[in-house]
């Protein structure tokens, strides 16, 4: 679960940060997403969209991890996320799953959702 999760936050960070080198290596070639909006991503999309990224003064805070075995080499990760502002305000806070696969060898991003739910406590 440990390697999920750390896997989880670079994904994260990365998005924030526009490191596209390491949304190519952990995302699978087939990945698919549904946007905290309601769209629908799919790989090469999101590595587009990376062209474009600002980097962001806001930092990730995530919590609450729960990891379910759909099957052998697969998992789901469910977690809820909020954007902390430089402000020290907590914004954006949102229900996340991501299915995980095992690909040669390694656990690879293939779907990722995100839904905006309401504020939860922060767990520090």
């Amino acid at each position: 679960m440990n390697i999920l999760i750390k896997h989880e936050k670079t994904i994260l960070q990365a998005w924030f940060s526009g490191d596209k080198s390491v949304i190519e290596r952990l995302l699978h070639p087939e990945f698919s997403e549904v946007a905290e909006s309601g769209q629908s991503h799919v790989y090469s999309e999101v590595l587009s969209s990376m062209d474009n990224v600002t980097p962001s003064e806001n930092k990730v805070h995530s919590q609450d991890y729960e990891l379910i075995t759909l099957q052998s080499g697969a998992m789901l990760l469910l977690y809820k996320l909020a954007l902390l502002k430089p402000t020290g305000e907590y914004s954006s806070f949102t229900k996340r799953s991501s299915i995980w696969v095992e690909l040669e060898g390694q656990w690879k991003m293939k779907y990722h959702q995100g839904t905006y739910c309401d504020e939860f406590d922060i767990k520090r």
